[in-house]
């Protein structure tokens, strides 16, 4: 039984050391060397930060790429799922709205089958 016990422990403070201290480390590291240094990209107004590049935002503009819907409209203090499934009348009918306009500005020919019929 000694001969399991102490190799495991071993190996576990092993793999404690590498996955919770020496690899938050590094990446923590390289981080630091990309722009805004690990603290994402802020996007500033006056010399105030009004927010960050990389969190969702709802665009309605053709020429901006259109995220997946948000339950809560974009906010990110409020992050949370809308427990709307895929047999939701509600959730099919916004996701056929958001087909319908996307091909409204981004036509395809009928020939594309990766688009759902709903």
């Amino acid at each position: 039984m000694k001969t399991y016990i102490l190799p495991s422990l071993k190996l576990t403070v092993i793999l404690i050391i590498l996955c919770a201290a020496l690899y938050p480390m590094l990446i923590a590291g390289v981080a630091k060397i990309t722009p805004g240094g690990g603290d994402g990209v802020t996007l500033s107004q006056n010399g105030k930060v009004v927010g960050y590049e990389n969190i969702g935002q709802k665009f309605t503009e053709n020429k901006y790429f259109w995220g997946r819907p948000s339950a809560v409209n974009y906010n990110a203090a409020g992050s949370c799922g809308s427990n709307k499934g895929p047999s939701n009348p509600d959730y099919l009918a916004t996701v056929q709205a958001r087909i319908d306009t996307f091909l409204l500005y981004n036509p395809v020919s009928p020939n594309h089958r990766f688009l759902p019929k709903w």
